[in-house]
């Protein structure tokens, strides 16, 4: 019971760019088994209304681990500002993604912490961030979860992918 008091809640919608989902997926297959993520861009309408168009990946300086990395953060943010301005300046930073390699589903209470500190973090402009995990490996599963009040449950964003 404890999982579904840690999900329960309002559910949205995700529409995931096929290539930039796949773009995860060859960075999640040759971190394994290892864990890696990066940053997710697009733009989100309302909360429970995400578009990812890009991912950015973890940077040729990340640390990954077995249950843990920390990315690049100095590349990610150059990638980040690159993009920004390639698109005219109407993409966001929506969240973070990630993998548990042979791990589940869940968000870890470091994750869920995480997604608190973006939403507080004025710079990121992400007031309702997102979180995609991808979890197991070699096959992948592929959750979302955004983050809409502070100490709320996350909602639930059903996957689609489009091309």
């Amino acid at each position: 019971m404890r999982w579904r008091a840690l999900t329960s809640g309002r559910t949205g919608q995700v529409w995931w760019a096929g290539a930039a989902l796949e773009e995860a997926l060859r960075e999640a297959q040759r971190a394994f088994p290892l864990e890696t993520g990066g940053l997710l861009l697009g733009w989100s309408t309302c909360p429970g209304s995400v578009v990812i168009t890009q991912v950015i990946g973890p940077g040729p300086d990340a640390t990954h681990r077995s249950t843990s990395f920390t990315p690049d953060a100095a590349w990610q943010e150059a990638q980040l500002a690159d993009a920004y301005e390639q698109a005219g300046r109407r993409l966001q930073y929506l969240g973070d993604w990630h993998t548990h390699p042979r791990g589940t589903a869940r968000l870890s209470s470091t994750d869920r912490a995480t997604l608190r500190r973006i939403a507080a973090h004025a710079d990121a402009r992400a007031p309702y961030p997102v979180m995609a995990l991808l979890a197991g490996g070699p096959l992948w599963q592929v959750v979302v979860r955004q983050q809409i009040r502070r100490r709320r449950p996350l909602w639930r964003l059903t996957l689609e992918v489009w091309q």
